[in-house]
């Protein structure tokens, strides 16, 4: 690493530590830190590291009104491994929706987002926290992908109920050891905390193949 390399890595370290000195919460149960590896998590729409930090800190409720239900694809089925398949949810104490009507957030992801986050862990090869932006406020979602290895394949977490992979990623998903099990849970933010009735919420799992 050059010397202008190391001292932006080093700098962008020492503000995330600074950040994440300030975030503990009464709720807290544990240190999730020490227990989940969030690196690699894909953030989208506004969502930031802080407020998954207290969604992982947690235990989450089991609430049937919260309780996540696929509208697509269609698990019951092998994905085709060809094309990234879009994932597409709503809660239970939500209306029943048209196919292809989906709930839309106030925001969207920046296009830029995703780029960033790899422009990051390029700045530091022992990976950095998602970096710090405005506050975040409303619901959202954390995605895990595991393989039938239970080890990780893809993180997501993000304000909306719908997420399509990037081709790399639906290729890993497809090299992981199948089946595949994705679990959902959900949170309701106030400035980066959750209030309490806020959650977090069980939302699910559900298994699935790519071939």
């Amino acid at each position: 690493m050059n010397l202008h390399r190391r001292a932006a890595a080093y700098s962008l370290v020492l503000l995330l530590a600074s950040c994440s000195s300030n975030s503990d919460d009464a709720t807290a149960h544990h240190d999730p830190a020490g227990e989940q590896d969030i690196e690699n998590v894909i953030y989208v729409g506004g969502v930031t590291d802080e407020a998954l930090v207290r969604l992982l800190a947690v235990t989450p409720k089991n609430d049937p009104r919260q309780a996540v239900i696929i509208d697509s694809p269609d698990f019951g089925t092998p994905l085709s491994k060809d094309s990234p398949a879009t994932l597409q949810f709503h809660l239970a104490s939500q209306m029943t929706r048209a196919p292809g009507l989906l709930l839309r957030p106030t925001s969207t992801a920046p296009k830029w987002q995703r780029p960033l986050h790899e422009f990051l862990r390029l700045l530091a090869p022992e990976g950095v926290a998602h970096a710090h932006g405005a506050a975040y406020n409303g619901a959202a979602y954390y995605l895990v992908i595991t393989g039938a290895d239970s080890k990780p394949v893809l993180q997501v977490f993000s304000s909306q109920t719908s997420f399509t992979p990037e081709a790399l990623d639906w290729q890993h998903l497809a090299d992981a050891p199948q089946p595949l099990t994705l679990q959902i849970t959900s949170a309701v933010f106030d400035t980066n905390s959750i209030p309490a009735d806020g959650g977090p919420f069980v939302g699910g799992e559900f298994s699935f193949r790519i071939e």
